[in-house]
């Protein structure tokens, strides 16, 4: 995981801090916070995907589930806490997305669902071990939703 973080950390330097320099020092530090979540998010459900890059394409053929909660019919595994945690890991996405971006509601939900299905889409791709699961695009969407919820909520008091 560290050529990741040496790499996210290259990223950030790089290309977001002399951009980001330019804002006032509170967007700075939310646009900042919003970057380090992603990463973390990245942590969670991608890496290493450096260290993965030469055998990528190699987990292409894993099954990607697309029977939306079909741990919860089947009863497999712990697909409650496993929905709870997505529902979570996507809170504070949608509302930093919300608070740094200031997009409308649908606009928000929508990079959400897209961050999610890419997520989903690059586990098989860069991990053999990992699966594509619509249920998480869909927990991760509600996620994002809740935070969004939240953020009109902290606005609006």
């Amino acid at each position: 995981m560290l050529p990741d973080f040496i790499a996210l950390t290259c990223l950030y330097y790089y290309i977001w801090l002399p951009r980001w320099r330019r804002l006032s020092h509170s967007n700075f530090i939310w646009h900042t916070v919003l970057y380090i979540y992603i990463c973390i998010i990245l942590m969670l459900t991608l890496m290493p995907i450096i260290t993965n890059l030469p055998n990528i394409f190699s987990g292409f053929s894993a099954e990607i589930n697309f029977h939306p909660f079909i741990d919860w019919q089947l009863q497999r595994g712990s697909y409650l806490t496993e929905s709870l945690l997505n529902i979570s890991l996507f809170i504070p996405f949608g509302f930093l997305i919300q608070k740094t971006l200031r997009l409308k509601p649908l606009s928000a939900i929508m990079i959400g669902m897209i961050f999610s299905i890419s997520i989903e889409v690059l586990q098989p791709l860069i991990s053999t071990n990992r699966v594509g699961d619509i249920s998480d695009v869909i927990t991760n969407t509600v996620g994002t939703c809740i935070g969004i919820l939240l953020y009109q909520l902290y606005k609006h008091k």
